[in-house]
C-alpha cells in the first residue's frame, strides 16, 4: 500500500511539472504598435533579415527616439535590423498579451540588462512569422534558469514605461526570432553549428546558415 501510494505520489510530481513546463491556452493578444511587434506591419518587407552580431550593452547605448511612436510604421535605421546577441536569461514570464517576456542581461557586463519578447503564435495569424514564434518559445520553455543564449531578433522600441531591466532607451528584441542555448564551454568563445532552422512561412523562409538563422529575402 505505501508502495502503491509512493508512486501515485511520484506520478503526480511528473505530471504537475509537465503541465507547468507546457504553454498555457491564449487569452489576450496585444494592441500598442502590435503589427510592429509581430513583424507585420507596412513596413515588414524593408527590414534587412540578416542578422547583425552585437551586445546588449550596444544596443542599449542607440539614441532614443521621440515619441509618439508609429503603430503600423518602423523607427529607422534600429527597427528596420535584424540583431543577435549572446546573454544570459535571466527570467522569462508570461505577459497579458501573452508574450513571453525574457529579461536578458549582457554576456560580460550582467548590469546592463534588456528586455525581448516572443509573441504567441496565434497572436501573430498571417505574419508568416508563427512557426518561427513557435520554436523560439518551446527553446525558452524547455531551458533551465539563468541559462547562456544565443538570441537573434528584430530591433524594436518600447515605450518607457517603468520595467524592470529595460534598457535605457526602451530598445528591445520584439519580436524574437531564434533562442539557442550556448554550452558552458562555449560561453565566452564564438561557436559556429550548422543549423536549419524550420518555418512555415510564404515569402520569407529560414534557410542554412553557419552559426545564426538567416532569413532569405523573398524572391
Amino acid at each position: 500500500m505505501e508502495k502503491s501510494v509512493s508512486s501515485l505520489v511520484v506520478l503526480l510530481a511528473l505530471v504537475t511539472a509537465l503541465s507547468a513546463a507546457q504553454e498555457k491556452p491564449v487569452r489576450q493578444c496585444g494592441v500598442e504598435r502590435w503589427p510592429v511587434k509581430i513583424w507585420a506591419d507596412k513596413d515588414a518587407k524593408k527590414v534587412r533579415p540578416e542578422p547583425i552580431d552585437t551586445t546588449i550593452s550596444e544596443l542599449r547605448s542607440f539614441p532614443i527616439h521621440e515619441v509618439p511612436y508609429p503603430n503600423d510604421a518602423r523607427l529607422a535605421p534600429e527597427e528596420l535590423r535584424v540583431y543577435r546577441v549572446r546573454a544570459r536569461l535571466l527570467r522569462v514570464k508570461r505577459e497579458q498579451d501573452s508574450d513571453l517576456h525574457l529579461l536578458l542581461a549582457d554576456a560580460t557586463d550582467p548590469e546592463a540588462r534588456m528586455i525581448a519578447e516572443i509573441p504567441a503564435p496565434e497572436c501573430a495569424e498571417g505574419s508568416r512569422h508563427e512557426g518561427l514564434f513557435r520554436a523560439a518559445r518551446e527553446a525558452v520553455l524547455a531551458m533551465n534558469l539563468p541559462a547562456d543564449v544565443e538570441i537573434t531578433g528584430v530591433g524594436f522600441f518600447d515605450f518607457l514605461h517603468g520595467q524592470r531591466g529595460a534598457a535605457p532607451n526602451g530598445l528591445e528584441l520584439h519580436p524574437v526570432l531564434v533562442v539557442r542555448a550556448i554550452p558552458a564551454s562555449a560561453s565566452k568563445a564564438k561557436v559556429f553549428h550548422r543549423h536549419i532552422y524550420p518555418c512555415a512561412c510564404d515569402d520569407f523562409k529560414i534557410v542554412e546558415y553557419f552559426g545564426s538563422a538567416m532569413l532569405a529575402r523573398p524572391r
